[in-house]
């Protein structure tokens, strides 16, 4: 970590966080639910006990550290914060003690610092917009695995280098105006430039609209983060890949991250943007890598990636169904009718929605409310295939635990696309989100 970058953290923590509003409120990063960590990690079978052990690399002002620490509070398990910055650990451990959280350990020293130092590894490793602040990112990485379990699994966020064209062309107009100026003289000079912005200027496009610039006018850590930074680099998917085998591992899955520029595991599936039906199919024998290097150049709108590192290539495993002794269960609640309006609107075509705009089409009725209800966390794979063989499909000559589990797949893979199931062992860690609700809506 270049010593620009420290002296920028100190003057600026990062994000701007009031440690006062964690009475009313807790920040949830969808990266870090240990649901989606277990799922994706651990392939659905990691007990998360009192012996689970998470690293926060590059805490900032704690929003990873927070969330991780309130899923282990009550199992005993324990988060170490590790963070250079006096003044982000300041505003992290005041948030921590607003929650009457006791199971953090609070490090200050940079990754490569703390990794010569040889800890006890860890189960769990989040490092979210770290990296790629780093003068070796790749080092920063492979640091970073050195503290890994065998088995652990990483949690990472990076920029995204299409999506983020707006931030680069920034950067490149505002660079020649830098030269002289300390940070403080800088944050002023970018400040009246975003205050008389051309209306066709890309990152006014890039935000959204003039919320988001009034919304960064109200936050100089934010400002100073976005478009100030002295050291940051950006990564295709394709570097994505590239970047996890510098260190020898794989991606696992790209998933979500909140915030501006949020993005989730849908906007990678070449099936949610392109209609065509040949196109798709032409697009889906391509490998996975590919589809999704597709999808981001596609949307152009990536301008960052979340994604979970393994040592073991995951990636098709995640997305097929489960194997048979995991237990498949809604990661999103289905509402209090979901079931009832399955079967009162049988036979016409209606809508699965989650709330936040992902949504399935379908025609449903009685035999997939029946199947659905099935899904609790309890029953595994094996369980729900005779279920759907010997209880609701109708008795046919042919080999029917072969369609059970066709069929089965298929039920998997439409509530899979947007994380509304996950899987675990049964009675395992199966923490639902509560942000989002499932409900029918006839189309």
């Amino acid at each position: 970590m270049s010593q620009k970058v420290r002296e920028l953290y100190e003057q600026f923590p990062y994000p701007l966080r009031n440690p006062q509003e964690e009475k009313d409120r807790l920040l949830m990063p969808p990266l870090d639910h240990l649901s989606r960590v277990n799922h994706y990690g651990f392939g659905g079978t990691r007990d998360i006990d009192a012996s689970f052990r998470a690293l926060v690399a590059g805490g900032g002002t704690g929003d990873a550290m927070i969330w991780l620490a309130e899923q282990l509070r009550d199992v005993g398990g324990s988060v170490t914060y590790l963070e250079p910055s006096e003044a982000s650990t300041k505003v992290a451990r005041a948030r921590a003690e607003a929650r009457g959280l006791e199971n953090v350990t609070y490090v200050r020293a940079t990754i490569a610092e703390f990794a010569r130092s040889k800890p006890e590894p860890f189960d769990y490793i989040n490092c979210a917009g770290v990296l790629h602040h780093l003068e070796d990112p790749q080092e920063g990485l492979r640091d970073l695995t050195s503290v890994l379990k065998a088995d652990g699994a990483m949690g990472i966020m990076v920029y995204g280098e299409h999506g983020r064209l707006a931030v680069t062309e920034w950067r490149k107009m505002i660079e020649p105006l830098l030269v002289d100026k300390d940070l403080s003289e800088q944050l002023a000079m970018t400040r009246k430039l975003l205050g008389t912005l051309p209306d066709d200027n890309m990152l006014l496009k890039m935000g959204g609209g003039p919320g988001f610039i009034k919304g960064l006018l109200e936050n100089d850590p934010e400002i100073v983060d976005l478009l100030l930074h002295p050291v940051e680099c950006a990564y295709d998917v394709h570097g994505v890949y590239d970047f996890a085998a510098s260190a020898n591992l794989h991606v696992a899955a790209f998933t979500g991250f909140f915030g501006f520029g949020g993005t989730g595991k849908a906007h990678y599936a070449i099936g949610n943007l392109v209609r065509d039906p040949a196109l798709l199919r032409e697009l889906s024998a391509k490998p996975l890598r590919d589809q999704q290097a597709f999808c981001e150049r596609y949307s152009g709108a990536m301008p960052l990636h979340a994604f979970y590192l393994t040592r073991d290539d995951r990636a098709q495993a995640s997305e097929m169904l489960p194997d048979g002794e995991l237990a498949p269960y809604f990661f999103v609640k289905p509402c209090q009718t979901f079931f009832d309006d399955l079967v009162a609107l049988a036979g016409k075509p209606v809508l699965i929605e989650d709330g936040s705009g992902n949504a399935v089409d379908l025609t449903g009725g009685p035999d997939l409310a029946r199947l659905l209800a099935a899904f609790d966390g309890k029953n595994t794979v094996a369980d729900l295939v005779r279920i759907l063989r010997d209880d609701i499909l109708v008795k046919q000559p042919i080999d029917m635990n072969s369609i059970a589990i066709n069929t089965l797949g298929a039920v998997w893979a439409l509530f899979h696309k947007f994380d509304w199931m996950l899987a675990s062992r049964p009675g395992g860690w199966q923490k639902t989100e509560c942000e989002r609700q499932l409900s029918i809506r006839k189309v």
